[in-house]
């Protein structure tokens, strides 16, 4: 490789500028070719999010006819967020790959609403009782008003990890399930909900410990972030993906000088680390400035408008605790520290499509947990008996594996919308399945040489052991995902209104080094924000705000 230096005519010196502009660029003139459509509210959600709440604010349980039309639902849901998936993107990096996410997601979400399971005989959520100003269980408000319904479905469907619902991930906090065949109005057991769980899932017990914590992710991960698209978009790999080599528009055929001569290896990763760093800081970012703005201006620290969602418990942390990838593995690290966000939906999937090929019953089996943690009610004389009636290794090996796909296929998605021509549909698929694979392998090897395992390894080498498992794997297959989130331009998205970084670079005399308006203190441009949106030839339903 030739010698790179960072100067203003070398083609890294303003290559990060250079790329948003030239994906601006496609966006805008597939626009003005009517090719394409931004992003707009309401009408881009109206498969994810309005069709199945319509449906589910319906009775439907003494309606086999209507319950019947659930297949028309769900084929809408598909049509909809499919032509959503084929003709928008956004000006914005973040948004054209958001697009992907929100169509793939809100169709896997909306069939786990209205064909995977049966909300409407199974779910209750927890709701404070206007007599006693107690906790009870209310399950769907079949005699209620329509409003009553809407918001029961709504608080359904915007509730992915199911806080405060008898269908909520088994890694987060959450009060006792209501016992089978209880009815409406049962009384939540809130003394007896886990402040930590196993997982090392939490909730904060007073608001000044949640803003403080919340406070300070915000804080960690804003600066990680700036750090990141500060010095690590020097490196045109990550702005332009593996193909950076090739690209002959931009003259690039090296590395920075920062560099050159560390081995490939070494390189390699360090942008994996890059990667997942960036997703989690981002990840965290985000998920706090939600969560604090939902508890202390619409919730109980501030203007009190949620009712129960917006009490303090409602807020668990988004990740588990990095002990349970010690102790597990792959297993750990995906199905326990991990954020569990999209879960419920994919773990339903898998289970409805294990049930269909082995039973060929379309109709899905009540799957609600009780206040022991027995599934439908049914209950066992021991312990030999419950464990026998356990998911089967054949349904775990095929919901776990449609489950992985299925997240691939989302992130897939995401840079199938994003305006870079040169993403991979196909990667981030064989990254997510490949977990799919260690985990159910690592699992099985762990099992099967348990006895041998736990007789010549202590605790502390088996750790090692699970964590070098993790780190090896994620290093040998984590190209597929970061490669492709490179050539989609993500690492370009700057989150962070104002850059403490770039300011201080300048201020110690660095600032060329920086390079066009990637040395720009405030981060923000045109691009961001909500604008007014006219639908083409006077469509008034493509009208509204645009991302």
């Amino acid at each position: 490789m030739t010698t790179t230096t960072l100067n203003p005519n070398d083609p890294l010196y303003h290559l990060p500028t250079a790329q948003i502009f030239h994906l601006r660029t496609l966006f805008y003139t597939q626009l003005s070719l009517g090719k394409i459509k931004p992003l707009v509210l309401p009408s881009a959600f109206f498969g994810t999010l309005f069709l199945p709440l319509l449906y589910l604010s319906i009775p439907h349980k003494s309606r086999p006819w209507l319950y019947s039309l659930r297949w028309v639902v769900a084929f809408l849901i598909v049509y909809i967020d499919y032509t959503l998936l084929l003709t928008t993107s956004g000006s914005n990096v973040a948004i054209g790959y958001a697009v992907g996410l929100i169509a793939c997601h809100g169709t896997v979400w909306g069939l786990t609403l209205v064909l995977f399971t049966r909300p409407q005989w199974d779910a209750a959520r927890v709701v404070r009782d206007g007599e006693t100003g107690g906790y009870t269980w209310e399950f769907y408000p079949e005699e209620g008003s329509w409003w009553k319904r809407v918001g029961w479905a709504g608080d359904l469907q915007l509730n992915f990890r199911g806080v405060g619902w008898n269908y909520a991930v088994s890694t987060i906090p959450s009060p006792p399930f209501p016992t089978a065949g209880g009815g409406q109005g049962q009384t939540v057991e809130m003394g007896r909900m886990e402040k930590v769980t196993r997982q090392g899932y939490w909730v904060c017990e007073t608001g000044r410990e949640f803003v403080r914590d919340r406070l300070w992710q915000v804080g960690w991960s804003w600066v990680v972030i700036d750090v990141w698209t500060t010095f690590g978009r020097a490196d045109p790999y990550i702005v332009l993906g593996p193909e950076y080599v090739h690209a002959s528009h931009w003259k690039i055929n090296s590395l920075p000088s920062a560099l050159e001569g560390v081995p490939m290896g070494v390189v390699s990763l360090g942008r994996s680390i890059l990667g997942i760093t960036g997703v989690a800081a981002g990840l965290f970012y985000f998920h706090s400035i939600y969560q604090l703005v939902n508890y202390c201006v619409l919730g109980k620290g501030g203007l009190d408008l949620l009712g129960v969602q917006g009490e303090l418990w409602q807020y668990p942390s988004l990740f588990g605790g990095f002990h349970m990838v010690k102790e597990k593995g792959l297993a750990g690290f995906w199905g326990a520290w991990w954020h569990q966000s999209f879960r419920r939906g994919f773990a339903a999937a898998g289970e409805w499509v294990f049930d269909v090929v082995t039973t060929g019953e379309t109709v899905p089996a009540l799957r609600v947990r009780d206040t022991n943690g027995e599934v439908n009610g049914k209950g066992y004389d021991n312990d030999k008996e419950r464990r026998a009636k356990k998911p089967t290794r054949a349904k775990t090996v095929v919901t776990v594996l449609i489950a992985f796909f299925l997240s691939g296929l989302m992130h897939a998605c995401g840079g199938l919308t994003s305006m870079s021509p040169t993403t991979k549909f196909w990667t981030p698929i064989m990254f997510f399945a490949t977990q799919g694979v260690g985990v159910l392998v690592q699992g099985f090897v762990c099992q099967y040489f348990r006895g041998f395992i736990e007789r010549n390894f202590s605790t502390r080498w088996r750790r090692v052991g699970n964590l070098v498992v993790v780190a090896v794997w994620l290093q040998l297959t984590g190209w597929g995902l970061v490669d492709d989130m490179s050539r989609a331009g993500i690492w370009l998205f700057e989150p962070v209104p104002f850059s403490p970084v770039r300011w201080l670079v300048k201020i110690l005399g660095y600032g060329d080094m920086l390079g066009g308006n990637n040395g720009n203190v405030w981060r923000l441009d045109e691009e961001y924000g909500l604008r007014w949106w006219w639908g083409p030839e006077g469509r008034w339903w493509e009208s509204g705000l645009k991302l």
